[in-house]
């Protein structure tokens, strides 16, 4: 079943408030009703292939509440008011959704790519590198530098309370998102090209902030929410007491659910350790962390003298992972770097010893923390 565009009445754009790059539109900014939510779920739910993409609505004050979802399944939420981006739960989205006014709210249902979702994501939940405008920063110093490291990275820049996204991956600019609907995009410039023009275009000054991880979180209490308890959830603020009453009926109904929904304990993440060369070539480990590597006695043990008995660490630092040396006088290296400490990002070479780990997340288990890096993305 394919997805089909609403055709109701869109309220005028809040010109007070901050525009989003939009791919394929489903619903344009409609007046909020719980009709429309309902309505907007079952799209979403029924959606072939499964959804990806975000519900925004738009409430007073200028604020925006985005709901995400990946792969046809919620994956996080987050909002943007008074100039800050601030990620939350589902949970707390629903909440205040449910104690908002439906007057004064609007919905927008878009359908995206999984580069432009994460694109979205990384800024609502994570502190930029660099903030500053254009004016004060060498911009393309700094993609210079993302370019010599060779990862990927993204450049948001904001100008008149538009932003746009720019994805640069293995360090080259790869796809760009506008929300600016004035700039006319000139032909046979690369994407690198295309940004910095944008960048100090005459007028109102241009906001840039770059991100050289990219890491993000699915929301702990994603998991088990169905079309059902999530609509119940965006409704009714919170479970009512006789919701987690012990019910007589053997099936699982959305009440139930949800209850399971919020109590449930975000799993340990675990990656994809893939020996690319050096001895153990072609072997493939997976690990939950945090994850000690060693020669003997670790969660990952590499038996060979040139590792150390206790060698490094993986360990999540907030939302990102990080590789610490543990070994005193052997070295830990991360893409030919020698570290002491280093977050990593999907792709990242570990060199232990002789021994050459690609890193990557474990999609059939718990990647939260990544979106697939895979050829939906642009080369």
């Amino acid at each position: 079943m394919q997805l089909t565009t609403m055709h109701q009445p869109a309220i005028h754009r809040n010109m007070n408030s901050h525009q989003f790059p939009r791919q394929k539109v489903l619903c344009d900014e409609n007046p909020f009703s719980r009709e429309l939510l309902h309505s907007l779920l079952d799209m979403v739910y029924a959606a072939s292939p499964p959804f990806t993409g975000y519900l925004k609505i738009a409430g007073d004050e200028s604020s925006l509440h985005f709901l995400f979802f990946f792969n046809g399944a919620p994956y996080a939420a987050g909002r943007y008011a008074d100039g800050k981006p601030i990620s939350y739960s589902i949970q707390e989205f629903g909440e205040r959704l449910a104690s908002s006014t439906e007057e004064a709210m609007s919905a927008t249902l878009c359908e995206t790519d999984p580069v432009l979702l994460k694109c979205m994501l990384l800024f609502l939940q994570e502190e930029p590198d660099v903030k500053a405008p254009t004016s004060l920063i060498d911009i393309e110093h700094i993609v210079r530098e993302i370019g010599e490291v060779g990862t990927n990275a993204m450049i948001a820049l904001c100008r008149n309370k538009q932003f746009n996204f720019f994805f640069f991956k293995d360090g080259k600019g790869a796809i760009a998102y506008y929300a600016d609907p004035t700039f006319e995009r000139p032909d046979g410039m690369t994407i690198d090209e295309e940004m910095l023009l944008y960048s100090f275009q005459p007028g109102d000054k241009v906001q840039a902030f770059v991100f050289r991880e990219m890491l993000t979180t699915q929301s702990g209490d994603s998991s088990l929410l169905d079309k059902d308890s999530l609509y119940k959830l965006l409704t009714e603020r919170s479970l009512k007491s006789k919701d987690t009453e012990v019910s007589s009926k053997p099936a699982m109904n959305g009440a139930k659910v949800l209850v399971k929904a919020l109590s449930y304990q975000t799993k340990l993440p675990c990656f994809v350790l893939s020996v690319e060369s050096g001895p153990l070539r072609g072997k493939r480990f997976t690990v939950t962390i945090p994850c000690t590597i060693g020669r003997r006695g670790c969660d990952l043990t590499l038996d060979y003298h040139r590792i150390s008995q206790l060698h490094a660490e993986l360990k999540m630092v907030g939302n990102k992972l990080e590789i610490e040396n543990m070994a005193g006088s052997n070295i830990t290296k991360v893409n030919g770097e020698t570290i002491t400490k280093k977050s990593l990002i999907p792709n990242d070479l570990i060199s232990i010893g002789p021994i050459n780990l690609r890193i990557s997340p474990a999609y059939g288990r718990r990647a939260g923390d990544f979106i697939p890096d895979d050829n939906r993305i642009p080369q």
